[in-house]
């Protein structure tokens, strides 16, 4: 899980050596106001799929996305803040 004040947090799940991203969690960082819709319309399927997760309500399908889906959404996002992301992710991420 990464940290950002500004982003807030950004939780991560490692498979077979990739790192995927909660796909709620960029798209809500970057300022998309309906989060699913983002990362149905921007990221491609074979960069997409679903991992179960702990939660406090107990187990859910999470959608995660690669890194390759993480940059789609980045670039579509037309936010001033989606700049300052794409710094923060490729610097400290």
């Amino acid at each position: 899980m990464f940290n950002h004040p500004e982003f807030g947090e950004l939780r991560t799940v490692e498979i077979d050596g990739v790192v995927w991203f909660v796909g709620k969690d960029v798209a809500e960082a970057l300022g998309y106001s309906n989060a699913r819709k983002a990362v149905l319309v921007h990221v491609d399927a074979e960069d997409k799929g679903v991992t179960k997760w702990d939660t406090p309500g107990g187990t859910q399908q999470m959608t995660i996305i690669n890194e390759s889906g993480l940059y789609a959404l980045i670039l579509s996002s037309k936010l001033p803040s989606a700049k300052e992301f794409k710094h923060w992710v490729t610097s400290e991420v």
